[in-house]
Protein backbone atom coordinates (compact mmCIF):
# COMPACT_ATOMS: atom_id res chain seq x y z
CA UNK A 1 0.00 0.00 0.00
CA UNK A 2 2.76 2.45 0.91
CA UNK A 3 4.68 1.65 -2.27
CA UNK A 4 2.00 2.94 -4.67
CA UNK A 5 2.68 6.15 -6.60
CA UNK A 6 -0.23 8.03 -4.98
CA UNK A 7 0.90 7.41 -1.38
CA UNK A 8 3.38 10.36 -1.08
CA UNK A 9 0.61 12.71 -2.29
CA UNK A 10 -1.81 11.78 0.53
CA UNK A 11 0.55 10.79 3.34
CA UNK A 12 4.22 11.44 3.83
CA UNK A 13 7.35 10.88 1.86
CA UNK A 14 9.25 12.49 -0.96
CA UNK A 15 6.90 13.95 -3.57
CA UNK A 16 7.53 12.77 -7.12
CA UNK A 17 8.17 16.34 -8.35
CA UNK A 18 11.41 17.72 -9.70
CA UNK A 19 13.08 20.22 -7.38
CA UNK A 20 12.95 22.93 -10.03
CA UNK A 21 9.15 22.66 -10.34
CA UNK A 22 8.32 22.42 -6.59
CA UNK A 23 8.50 26.21 -5.87
CA UNK A 24 6.09 26.86 -8.77
CA UNK A 25 3.65 24.22 -7.47
CA UNK A 26 3.81 25.78 -3.99
CA UNK A 27 3.24 29.28 -5.44
CA UNK A 28 0.27 28.18 -7.57
CA UNK A 29 -1.22 26.25 -4.63
CA UNK A 30 -0.79 29.23 -2.29
CA UNK A 31 -2.42 31.62 -4.76
CA UNK A 32 -5.31 29.16 -5.24
CA UNK A 33 -5.88 28.84 -1.47
CA UNK A 34 -5.68 32.63 -1.04
CA UNK A 35 -8.23 33.07 -3.86
CA UNK A 36 -10.63 30.56 -2.30
CA UNK A 37 -10.33 32.38 1.04
CA UNK A 38 -11.13 35.77 -0.51
CA UNK A 39 -13.98 34.26 -2.54
CA UNK A 40 -15.67 32.71 0.50
CA UNK A 41 -15.22 35.95 2.46
CA UNK A 42 -16.87 37.90 -0.37
CA UNK A 43 -19.71 35.44 -0.93
CA UNK A 44 -20.65 34.95 2.72
CA UNK A 45 -19.89 38.41 4.15
CA UNK A 46 -19.25 40.90 1.33
CA UNK A 47 -15.84 41.46 2.90
CA UNK A 48 -13.71 42.21 -0.17
CA UNK A 49 -15.86 44.86 -1.91
CA UNK A 50 -19.43 46.04 -1.62
CA UNK A 51 -21.62 46.26 1.44
CA UNK A 52 -20.62 44.12 4.38
CA UNK A 53 -23.44 41.65 5.08
CA UNK A 54 -22.16 39.66 8.02
CA UNK A 55 -25.28 38.06 9.49
CA UNK A 56 -23.48 37.13 12.67
CA UNK A 57 -23.42 40.72 13.94
CA UNK A 58 -27.16 41.41 13.73
CA UNK A 59 -29.59 39.57 15.96
CA UNK A 60 -32.60 37.95 14.33
CA UNK A 61 -35.63 36.75 16.24
CA UNK A 62 -38.50 34.59 15.05
CA UNK A 63 -41.89 35.02 16.67
CA UNK A 64 -44.47 32.23 16.33
CA UNK A 65 -47.60 30.82 17.97
CA UNK A 66 -49.00 34.19 19.06
CA UNK A 67 -52.23 33.91 21.06
CA UNK A 68 -54.33 36.31 23.11
CA UNK A 69 -56.36 34.35 25.66
CA UNK A 70 -58.31 36.13 28.41
CA UNK A 71 -55.79 38.54 29.98
CA UNK A 72 -52.64 36.82 28.64
CA UNK A 73 -50.57 37.44 25.52
CA UNK A 74 -48.53 34.29 24.76
CA UNK A 75 -46.03 33.67 21.99
CA UNK A 76 -42.83 31.76 21.19
CA UNK A 77 -39.65 33.71 20.53
CA UNK A 78 -36.51 32.10 19.07
CA UNK A 79 -33.13 33.74 18.43
CA UNK A 80 -31.84 32.23 15.17
CA UNK A 81 -29.00 34.56 14.09
CA UNK A 82 -26.52 36.97 15.55
CA UNK A 83 -23.29 37.08 17.48
CA UNK A 84 -22.94 34.28 19.99
CA UNK A 85 -20.79 36.30 22.38
CA UNK A 86 -23.64 38.56 23.46
CA UNK A 87 -27.39 38.41 23.40
CA UNK A 88 -30.20 40.36 21.91
CA UNK A 89 -31.46 42.84 24.48
CA UNK A 90 -35.17 43.44 24.06
CA UNK A 91 -36.16 46.90 25.25
CA UNK A 92 -39.77 46.86 24.14
CA UNK A 93 -42.73 44.62 23.41
CA UNK A 94 -45.84 46.31 22.06
CA UNK A 95 -49.23 45.13 20.86
CA UNK A 96 -51.01 47.25 18.24
CA UNK A 97 -54.55 47.08 16.91
CA UNK A 98 -55.50 47.33 13.22
CA UNK A 99 -55.34 51.17 13.37
CA UNK A 100 -51.81 51.11 14.88
CA UNK A 101 -53.00 52.17 18.32
CA UNK A 102 -50.87 50.80 21.14
CA UNK A 103 -52.90 48.35 23.21
CA UNK A 104 -50.13 47.06 25.50
CA UNK A 105 -46.63 48.48 25.93
CA UNK A 106 -43.92 46.66 27.89
CA UNK A 107 -40.90 48.92 28.41
CA UNK A 108 -37.35 47.78 29.09
CA UNK A 109 -37.97 48.23 32.82
CA UNK A 110 -41.05 45.99 32.61
CA UNK A 111 -39.06 43.35 30.71
CA UNK A 112 -36.15 43.54 33.17
CA UNK A 113 -38.52 42.65 36.02
CA UNK A 114 -40.41 39.75 34.41
CA UNK A 115 -40.95 36.86 36.81
CA UNK A 116 -40.09 33.21 36.16
CA UNK A 117 -43.74 32.30 35.49
CA UNK A 118 -43.74 34.63 32.47
CA UNK A 119 -40.93 32.74 30.67
CA UNK A 120 -41.04 29.03 29.78
CA UNK A 121 -37.65 28.14 28.24
CA UNK A 122 -37.40 25.21 25.82
CA UNK A 123 -33.61 24.88 25.66
CA UNK A 124 -30.50 25.19 27.82
CA UNK A 125 -29.81 28.66 26.42
CA UNK A 126 -32.31 30.63 28.48
CA UNK A 127 -34.22 33.81 27.85
CA UNK A 128 -34.11 35.77 31.09
CA UNK A 129 -34.49 39.26 32.48
CA UNK A 130 -31.23 41.18 32.77
CA UNK A 131 -30.46 44.41 34.58
CA UNK A 132 -32.03 46.73 31.99
CA UNK A 133 -33.89 44.53 29.48
CA UNK A 134 -34.85 41.01 28.43
CA UNK A 135 -31.76 39.04 27.36
CA UNK A 136 -32.15 36.55 24.49
CA UNK A 137 -28.92 34.60 23.79
CA UNK A 138 -28.21 32.87 20.47
CA UNK A 139 -30.16 29.61 20.20
CA UNK A 140 -32.58 30.45 23.00
CA UNK A 141 -36.25 29.63 22.56
CA UNK A 142 -39.02 30.28 25.04
CA UNK A 143 -42.73 30.85 25.37
CA UNK A 144 -43.53 34.22 26.91
CA UNK A 145 -46.75 34.73 28.86
CA UNK A 146 -47.44 38.43 29.38
CA UNK A 147 -50.45 39.24 31.56
CA UNK A 148 -52.34 42.51 31.31
CA UNK A 149 -55.96 43.27 32.26
CA UNK A 150 -56.43 45.35 29.09
CA UNK A 151 -56.18 42.14 27.03
CA UNK A 152 -59.34 40.58 28.51
CA UNK A 153 -61.55 43.28 26.97
CA UNK A 154 -60.11 43.17 23.45
CA UNK A 155 -62.48 42.73 20.53
CA UNK A 156 -61.87 40.01 17.95
CA UNK A 157 -59.57 41.08 15.15
CA UNK A 158 -55.99 41.20 13.93
CA UNK A 159 -53.31 42.56 16.23
CA UNK A 160 -49.61 43.17 15.62
CA UNK A 161 -46.96 42.17 18.14
CA UNK A 162 -43.76 44.24 17.84
CA UNK A 163 -40.52 43.41 19.64
CA UNK A 164 -37.70 45.98 19.66
CA UNK A 165 -33.99 45.27 20.23
CA UNK A 166 -31.60 47.78 21.79
CA UNK A 167 -29.90 48.09 18.38
CA UNK A 168 -33.12 49.52 16.92
CA UNK A 169 -33.99 46.33 15.05
CA UNK A 170 -37.56 45.17 15.46
CA UNK A 171 -39.67 42.16 14.55
CA UNK A 172 -43.41 41.94 14.04
CA UNK A 173 -45.94 39.12 14.20
CA UNK A 174 -49.66 39.15 13.37
CA UNK A 175 -52.01 37.66 15.96
CA UNK A 176 -55.68 36.82 15.37
CA UNK A 177 -58.04 36.97 18.30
Amino acid sequence: FTQHKFFPWVASGVLPIKEMILPKVVLVGSIFIFGVTLMTNQVFHGGVWGTLHNKSVKPKLEITEGVINNNTLSFDVYRVEGADVYGSWLIGIQLFDAENNIIVDYTQDDLATLNDESISNYYIAKIEPSKHSLLIPLGAKARLHLKNDVLSGLANGTYTLKMTDISGAFWEHKIEK
